[in-house]
């Protein structure tokens, strides 16, 4: 408690830092406000004075309704325990004021709790208060019949208590029964009912009456006209003083989806329900700035309410300003986290705060990460019968099973099932998830694909894909045409791995006939959507095919797509002509497109030019294309963010600032692309002051609206270290659940395979480590094969097996990666598992060799010069060294040294420049023979540079070097 005390403390400091406005709000404070938090201090120091049953009564909805926080903050907390017992002191005490006593008390309970025992205790209380003829009882007990809670739904029974209810005069229930009436006249009747009585107490005063009239007409309207009827109630309710009135109006007016929609209108009825106590409003206007400016909430009134709802103590607000805050360096961070922990200290039964203080212990990013403290607030949050609190849950327990029970398991498969039969997409994709790999439930790959099928109904690319991902593997490839249907339609919702997905069947022929034209035109296309992977998969494609036939045929297919006037196959083709390296065709293509008009070519343009080490020239014909794509893509945010970054890439001021602004008008409008480049822009520098603390807090935002590219950056930067501090275990979290939602992602599987095999971020588990790798290998990954080739190797999690690792280092030789090959010639060399084969080992470094691989290459030369493997032949060792050395490595340029300086022909003069040249380079052992040869020497200056070489090798970890400059030093130390 002390230290939590202490935290809160610090909390009020920081907040006066980051604050600059709190005094200017407080000074601004209306007469009115002041005047009505004043009159209802005295009237509950007058009630508290009474004590009677009817003050009583009067004392708790005051607490119910809430009361303001002070003379200078309108805000309104409620107090519902003091309300609670204030209510059950009344009910204790038979009189007029027990039937409202009971009809509230009861209201309470159902709001905030959901077990059947107190479920019951408000129907009984409804009950004898309807007995006593009050007027709302009925109408209550009536809903819950119609909806079915506390017992049977019973539709005729409800009809029954609302025409009780109408003779009591209650207008509402007109309304009801005129929506359950089949026949139309008795429904206008029961309708005309309603509405005279809502009519007549709402020119009387009632508030109440006033927006219930507006939500008829919001609800039932179909026009303009009811809607601008809603709004004239809704209105003359705040008139009345309604603060919930002027919120719905507010939403109303600000819905992008109703012909009234008016942001400057809504901004106006959020003030004014925030005004008369509502923290929701003042919520909505503190985070408008941070939300989109849809309102034009300037940041200093923004910082005015977001401090008021501070003040409320509301965990809803706590979080609200936690996430604010988070953005504003390390004392915005350390004041977010002594935010939440108040929050979690004052949690309640509202949901959408449970849900996010769940989200936040679970992810810990603003505060310590607790998984079982999570489980326990998206428990709670899932009492209120909430689908996403039962997604939340499941999902947590399925995704962190090491601290779950089995009880907990089998309740996540039952509340994951009531989210997708609800029709919670990632609720089904996950069901069906669980179904399919028999995670906590039998194995069924039958309802798998019901439950894939019901997110597809939705339009889900990822079920699209999942489905398509089951008739892949089924009967031996025999439905395919099904897979390909599926792919097909996520493609067609840009989905770049569903892309690729169809490129590796052409590719393989799985299923379908073997078409590398054609799966180089699909990788193209993912390239051209921003896969890496695709990149890579067209490198391999073209590396293994050899000669122009295939790219010629899948250059054909996409120059017909371009005369067809697909505009993305141009960017597609350039693609492809780069992977070749032929980037002055790639150029050439992009602009011949870009010249046609195409804003989407002059942008990759623009890209291309500021690939690599940009020219001056080069640069200024970026800025020129971004300009034109600028101007022709204005109204497509999702590539604006992307022009807006690539202005942060060039170097003059103006361009930068632009690029900035730009990016940050987008993260303004909730633009989660945006989000993900600025804070990849403020992580790594790139034009812009490096700032992890809000590249962190924008990556999570990001990730928050969906956008999984975020969450696989974020991942990286923690697993690497790279612009923040490394944190492995976030970076594994964040793994898992990437592959939670796409199990196929073969860089996900690599990324958990590498953490397994490492141990960092969870326990090492070699086992597990080679179970990443292999699906990645099957999948086709190079990657993933040559990290599965190594485990059989050396026996990483599995048996040590030479075929087996012959097998995968070859098949991800064959897909052009050289590291593949050079690891087969050495596991050929080596004779682990198997016997030494000299003459595979020599093929396999052969074959890295003549691909560009430097170490290959020596191995090669050292093969030659001893005829191991291979004839000896030393002309053409030296060749392949030469060639290394070329290509910059020291290494070679060594062994050239020792070839000319212990050879069958020595050569001084050779040896001289070879170790001159591999100790300038690098080369440690390099580096103390040049020592050596200049401590031969007899001048000062010999001396003094053989002490420079000692120095350099010792320090790139040459032990000889570092015990002869021991020695050295020690001797000067102590001459005699």
């Amino acid at each position: 408690m002390a230290e939590i005390k202490s935290l809160l403390a610090s909390t009020v400091a920081l907040l006066a830092i980051l604050s600059t406005s709190v005094l200017q709000a407080q000074d601004s404070t209306s007469p009115e406000i002041k005047a009505r938090y004043r009159a209802v201090t005295a009237k509950l120091e007058e009630l508290k004075q009474r004590g009677d049953p009817a003050s009583l009564v009067e004392h708790a909805q005051l607490f119910q309704d809430g009361t303001p926080v002070s003379e200078t903050n309108s805000l309104k907390v409620r107090r519902l325990d003091e309300a609670e017992r204030l209510y059950d002191q009344a009910l204790a005490v038979q009189g007029m004021h027990w039937p409202s006593a009971a009809v509230r008390r009861a209201k309470m309970i159902l709001s905030r709790d959901k077990d059947q025992p107190s479920i019951q205790k408000a129907i009984d209380l409804l009950r004898r208060a309807a007995a006593m003829q009050n007027r709302e009882a009925p109408f209550i007990l009536a809903g819950l019949m119609e909806a079915g809670i506390g017992g049977k739904r019973d539709i005729e029974a409800a009809k029954n208590l609302y025409q009780i209810a109408l003779r009591f005069e209650h207008g509402p229930s007109g309304l009801a029964l005129a929506r359950l009436e089949t026949d139309p006249a008795k429904a206008t009747v029961f309708a005309t009912q309603g509405l005279r009585l809502l009519f007549q107490e709402a020119r009387q005063g009632s508030a109440e009456a006033a927006r219930t009239l507006a939500d008829h007409y919001r609800t039932t309207g179909d026009g303009p006209e009811r809607l601008s009827a809603a709004i004239e109630w809704y209105q003359r309710a705040i008139e009345l003083g309604d603060a919930e009135a002027a919120l719905r109006l507010g939403r109303l007016r600000l819905d992008p989806k109703s012909p009234l929609r008016q942001p400057q209108e809504a901004r106006t009825a959020f003030e004014k329900a925030a005004e008369r106590g509502s923290v929701e409003a003042a919520m909505i206007l503190a985070e408008d700035p941070y939300n989109g400016a849809a309102l034009g909430v300037q940041n200093d009134t923004a910082e005015r309410w977001l401090n008021r709802a501070i003040d409320t103590k509301a965990p809803r607000a706590l979080v609200l300003a936690a996430e604010i805050r988070s953005q504003y360096g390390n004392e915005g961070r350390a004041a977010a986290k002594t935010l939440l922990l108040e929050a979690l200290q004052r949690a309640d039964d509202d949901v959408t705060a449970l849900l996010a203080l769940g989200r936040h212990v679970r992810d810990g990013v603003l505060i310590d990460r607790d998984v079982p403290l999570a489980l326990k607030l998206f428990d709670r949050a899932s009492i209120s019968d909430n689908t996403a609190a039962y997604y939340e849950f499941a999902r947590t327990v399925l995704s962190h099973q090491d601290v779950a029970t089995g009880e907990m398991i089998h309740s996540a498969i039952d509340r994951l099932r009531t989210a997708a039969e609800r029709g919670h997409v990632k609720a089904a994709i996950t069901m069906g998830d669980a179904l399919l790999h028999g995670h906590g439930v039998p194995e069924s790959q039958a309802a798998a694909m019901e439950w894939y099928r019901r997110a597809a109904e939705s339009g889900s690319p990822v079920a699209y894909i999942r489905l398509g991902d089951v008739y892949v593997g089924r009967s031996a490839g025999l439905e395919a045409p099904r897979a390909l249907e599926w792919y097909r339609k996520a493609a067609e919702a840009n989905s770049a791995i569903a892309m690729v997905r169809l490129g590796k069947m052409f590719n393989e022929g799985r299923g379908v006939p073997q078409d590398q034209a054609l799966a180089a035109t699909w990788f193209s296309r993912a390239a051209a959507a921003g896969s890496g992977s695709a990149m890579v998969e067209l490198s391999s494609l073209y590396s293994r095919a050899g000669g122009p036939g295939h790219f010629n045929l899948a250059r054909d297919a996409l120059e017909k797509a371009i005369r067809a006037g697909d505009a993305r196959a141009p960017i597609a083709l350039a693609k492809l002509y780069l992977v070749r390296g032929e980037r002055a065709l790639a150029e050439m293509t992009l602009k011949r497109s870009a010249d046609s008009g195409s804003a989407e070519a002059a942008l990759s343009l623009a890209e291309l030019y500021l690939s690599g080490s940009a020219t001056a020239d080069q640069q200024s014909a970026a800025r020129r294309w971004l300009a034109f794509a600028e101007k022709g893509m204005a109204k497509e945010d999702d590539q604006a963010s992307r022009i807006a970054s690539m202005y942060l890439r060039l170097p003059d001021p103006a361009s930068i600032e632009h690029g900035s602004s730009a990016l940050e008008a987008l993260v303004r409008k909730n633009d989660a692309e945006a989000m993900t480049l600025l804070a990849t822009a403020l992580l790594q520098g790139t034009g812009l002051q490096r700032d992890p603390v809000r590249a962190e807090a924008l990556f999570r935002r990001a990730i928050q609206l969906g956008h999984d590219g975020a969450r696989f950056i974020l991942a990286k930067a923690y697993r690497d270290g790279d612009g923040m501090q490394r944190d492995p275990a976030r970076a594994f979290a964040l793994y898992r659940e990437i592959y939670s939602e796409e199990p196929g992602d073969t860089k996900i599987q690599i990324a958990l395979g590498d953490a397994y095999a490492r141990g960092e971020g969870v326990a090492l588990d070699r086992r597990l480590a080679a179970e990443f790798y292999a699906q990645a290998a099957r999948q086709g990954d190079p990657d993933g094969q040559v990290r599965l080739g190594t485990a059989y190797l050396y026996g990483g999690g599995v048996e040590r097996d030479s075929q087996k690792s012959d097998y995968w280092f070859s098949r991800a030789g064959d897909a052009g990666v050289i590291e593949a090959k050079v690891q087969l010639g050495s596991a050929k060399l080596s004779g682990l598992a198997a016997a030494v084969d000299a003459e595979g080992a020599f093929a396999s470094y052969l074959r890295a060799a003549e691909a560009g691989s430097q170490p290959a290459m020596i191995e090669v030369a050292r093969a030659l010069m001893k005829g191991f493997g291979t004839l000896a032949d030393p002309a053409l060792a030296k060749m392949w060294l030469e060639r290394a050395a070329g290509l910059g490595s020291p290494e070679a340029m060594f062994e050239l040294y020792r070839l000319h300086d212990l050879g069958a022909k020595p050569n001084v003069r050779e040896a001289e420049r070879w170790l001159r040249q591999a100790a300038q380079s690098g080369h440690a052992a390099a580096m103390y023979r040049l020592a050596v040869r200049y401590q031969q020497g007899t001048s000062d200056q010999d001396k003094a540079v053989a002490r420079e070489w000692l120095e350099k090798a010792a320090q790139a970890g040459h032990s000889q070097a570092a015990k002869a400059l021991q020695k050295s030093t020690a001797s000067a130390a102590d001459p005699g």
